[in-house]
Order: C-alpha cells, then structure tokens, then sequence
C-alpha cells in the first residue's frame, strides 16, 4: 500500500509537472508572440512617423519656391531672409543654398556679374587633389550663388554642383521632371558630432511650365537643402519608441546591401534581442526609400513579459488539483492578448488605408490626383481592349490662370479652382465617371464606355459660363472661361493610356490655339500602330 501510495503520488507529480510545464511554455510563447506583434507596430508607427516628418520637409523646400517665384529678381539679401526664416522654425535643415542654370556662353558674363557681389566669384570644382580649382568647358553650370549659413558654408560659394556625376544625375532628374530629389545619404562633419545629412533638390522654373519640354526651357535655378538625418529621426521619433527600441535607419540605393545612415542605441550595457528584430515598410520620398530596423533592448522584452510562466510550473507541481483553473485562466489571458494584437492591428491597417485614400486625393480639391488618375487611364484602356468597348477622355483647362493668380491672388485663385472643379463634378452624371485635378489649372474627366464625349464637353463647358466668375470686376464684365480638349477612341486595340492622354491633350492645344473658350474632340476608330 505504501509504495502504491509512493507510485500514485510520484505519478501526480510527474503528470502535474508535465500539465505544468506544457502550461508555462504556452504562456511563454504567447507572450513572446504578443510582444514581437508590440514590436512590429511600434516599429511602423515610427516609421510612418518619420514618413510625415520627411514630407513635411518637402513641403517646405516647395513653400521656400513658392515665396522665390514670386520674385522677378533673387538677390543675397532676398534669399537669406526667406531661407533663415524657413531654418528658424525648422532646425533640422542645416542649410540652405540656390544654384543657378548657366550655359557655357553666359558663363564669363555671370562670373563678372556675380563678383560685383562677391570678390573673386568664379564657377570651381574639386580638382583629382579634393581642393577646388576653375571649373573645366561644359555646355552648362549649376554654380552655387548664395548660401546660409554663410560662415559655415562659404566655400560652397561657385560650386558647379554639376561637377560630381551623381549630383549631376540628381539634377538633371529634378529638372526634367519638376519634383524633388533628395540625394543618397552622406557625411555630416561638424564639432563634436559626425552625422548623415542628404540635399534636397528642387528646381524653380520661369514661370508655371506643364510639359517636360517647358521645364527643360524655362529652368530658373535649383533651390537646395541641406537636412541633417539625425535632426529628422530625433523630431519624427522622440515621441514613439526612441528610449525602449534601438533603431537602424537604412537607405536602400542601387547596391545589394543597405547603408546605415543612422543608429540610436538605447542601452549599451546588454545586447539587444536581435532574434526578434523587424523591418519596416519602405519609407518612399524624393526618390529615395528608406527602412527602418527596430531590435527591442533587453528592458523592453522583459517590461512586456510576466512572471507567470515560472509561477505556474512550480503552483501546478504543488497543487495539481487547480490545474483546470490555471488552464483556463492561460486560454483566456492568451485570448486577452490575441484580441489586443487584433485590435491593435486593425487600426494601424486602417491609418494605412486612410493613408493610401490621403495620397490619391489631390490637397486642394478633395478630387483625385494625377497619378491615381493615370493609373485608372491605364486600367479603364486594358478593360477596354479586353470588351472591346469605346473609351472617352477630356482635359479642362482654365483659361489664364496665372494672370489670374497675379491679379487677385493665390488664395482667391484656388476658391475658383474648387468653384470650377466642384461645377464640373457636377456635370458628369454616371458613377463610372472620373474628374480629377491634372494639373495646376487643369482638370482631366475619364469616361469609359463612352463612344462620344463631345456633349459631355460642351456641357461642361456651359456649366463654367453659368458660374459667372468674374475674371477681373475692375476692367469689366469678362468672366472666367475653360478650353476644353477630348478623345474618342473607337477602337482601343493598339492604343495604350499615354497616347490617350496625348490625344486628348493635342484636342486641348487646339482649342487653346483656336482662341480658347471652346472645346475640340479628336475621334478615332482606326487600329494605331
């Protein structure tokens, strides 16, 4: 009877020592599995953080263009003063500077012109030494005219930022298509810190061009900022996972491997818990993607994990008779904390939906943009081609708009955008129907199914003259007019979206030419080769 006892208590035991570790390790792995969860959304948060804070420093390189198009002549004290109030607010740009477009006839004119400024001004480069010496014969400069801070930049004063292939490269882009590009990272050195930092190029065009030809024809000059990364991680992150997670910024270029242009470390005295390390999404903007690679500190794991996976294995050894309880109680805390990793998933895919709806709208109007527009041409032509149906597009444009904007303003011009859009919305009667904002004065209409979509266009060209807006009340009764050009394409066999976008934009030149205030339409039905 004794050692049946024995035997029947050693069994418990041994059966509750099994129910009790089987209990803890599913514990532990459920905590383990909430926390790399914890870890993946605190990572992207920062990263969609650090997202916001990169496009808000492209909005103000593009609000520094604004305030320097509207100047007929930028000169020293006109740059400095704009730029140093820019770099007041913003601490993380380190400098600002402006190159201008010079060909190599105007080069010995600019020279003189600008030395009048600045004593012994001439366009250098970096010699095969590293030191800067007279720039070689080019077609064209890209000399630097001003900087500020000047004390801490002055030897940037004349250099052809052209003189390196890969600014040269970065220019060229920026130019041709008219948007910003940011440089790939490189080396800060100041006192007592040695940080990455990339140029921001925007280029500032005579004028309001369209068309890749007009930007290559109209360039004014390059505005360039110098954005210290450090500075960007420490604003768009500080309030996140800064303390808690150490941080790797990397910015993914041509190359196999990743740079690590940035590197917060939390805590020096453990490592990390690299095996539950994780990657962000892509950080797009100005041409460049970034990752962001989050491995939590030792502190971080362990603030996240309880104790009672160690409590349960020795209780349920002692007390084998609670271990129905304790594992129910297990069941639900993992159920507690599965739901909480739902929930806390579910809401960060809908700030990325929200997100995605944000950048498919143009800022203004509310209307879709261009690219999503362009995509949707693109996709409404395969449908096309495949049921063999018709396919119909229009481009508005509204008749001076810059003289319009130089009369009354840029505020009041953008309420008649949104009036004419809003008009033109409106108009269209079909769900299919697509309006969005193609440019800065001009609107595109997608209509599929559509074998003729000149009514469409003379309607809404009667709707913006029902509006009545008046173009200038102080020379007279004129009114606010739109030229109208549009397609439509019969037969979409060989026909692709850029060259249905070309038809209708060639249908706009004319009637431009024609003396806007009227529309043309372009059919066709033939197979395009």
């Amino acid at each position: 009877m004794a050692k049946k006892v024995l035997y029947s208590t050693i069994v418990t035991v041994l059966v509750g020592l099994f129910f009790s570790f089987l209990a803890a390790v599913s514990l532990y792995q459920s905590e383990k599995q909430s926390v790399k969860h914890e870890i993946q959304k605190d990572v992207e948060n920062a990263a969609l953080s650090l997202g916001r804070e990169l496009n808000i420093s492209i909005e103000l390189i593009y609000a520094l263009r604004s305030q320097l198009s509207l100047s007929h002549e930028i000169n020293e004290d006109s740059f400095t003063a704009l730029a140093n109030n820019v770099m007041d607010r913003h601490p993380n740009i380190r400098a600002m500077e402006w190159a201008e477009f010079v060909t190599n006839d105007e080069r010995s004119l600019y020279e003189a012109e600008a030395a009048l400024e600045f004593s012994l001004f001439e366009i250098v480069e970096l010699n095969e030494t590293g030191d800067l010496a007279k720039a070689g014969l080019r077609d064209r400069y890209f000399p630097v005219r001003y900087v500020t801070p000047y004390a801490e930049n002055q030897n940037m004063l004349g250099f052809d930022l052209a003189s390196r292939a890969s600014m040269k490269d970065a220019l060229e882009m920026s130019w041709y298509r008219g948007v910003p590009i940011a440089t790939p990272a490189m080396r800060l050195k100041r006192e007592f810190e040695d940080n990455s930092g990339f140029l921001m190029l925007l280029p500032v065009y005579f004028g309001e061009p369209e068309t890749a030809a007009d930007r290559q024809s109209t360039l004014r000059g390059f505005l360039l900022g110098l954005f210290a990364v450090g500075d960007i991680f420490d604003l768009a992150i500080n309030n996140t996972v800064k303390e808690s997670i150490n941080l790797e910024l990397l910015d993914v270029g041509l190359q196999t491997r990743s740079d690590v242009i940035y590197r917060n470390v939390v805590d020096l005295s453990e490592p990390p818990v690299a095996t539950l390390s994780y990657t962000s999404a892509p950080i797009y903007f100005a041409g460049r993607e970034w990752l962001l690679k989050g491995t939590p500190s030792s502190s971080y794991v362990n603030e996240r994990m309880s104790v009672y996976p160690h409590l349960i294995f020795f209780i349920g050894v002692l007390i084998f008779t609670l271990l129905a309880y304790l594992l129910y109680m297990l069941q639900h805390r993992a159920l507690l904390i599965q739901k909480r990793v739902d929930s806390k998933t579910r809401e960060l895919r809908e700030a990325n939906k929200k997100l995605e709806r944000i950048s498919k709208s143009d800022g203004l109007t509310g209307f879709c943009n261009r690219d999503y527009f362009e995509e949707c041409v693109e996709a409404e032509v395969k449908r096309t081609q495949r049921d063999k149906l018709a396919i119909s597009m229009i481009v508005i444009e509204i008749d001076n708009m810059s003289h319009y904007n130089a009369k009354h303003g840029r505020v009041a011009g953008d309420k008649a955008i949104r009036l004419i859009g809003q008009s033109l919305v409106d108009t269209l009667k079909r769900p299919g129907d697509l309006l969005a904002r193609y440019g800065g004065e001009t609107f595109a209409i997608l209509l599929p199914n559509t074998k003729d979509g000149a009514p469409i266009a003379d309607a809404c060209l009667a709707s913006i003259k029902q509006l009545k807006l008046p173009f200038d009340k102080e020379e007279g009764s004129q009114l606010m007019t739109v030229s109208i050009g549009g397609v439509t394409v019969l037969n979409a066999d060989n026909m692709d979206a850029s060259k249905v976008i070309a038809y209708a934009e060639i249908a706009l030149g004319k009637a431009v030419v024609s003396g806007r205030d009227q529309s043309n339409w372009i059919y066709t039905d033939t197979q395009t080769t």
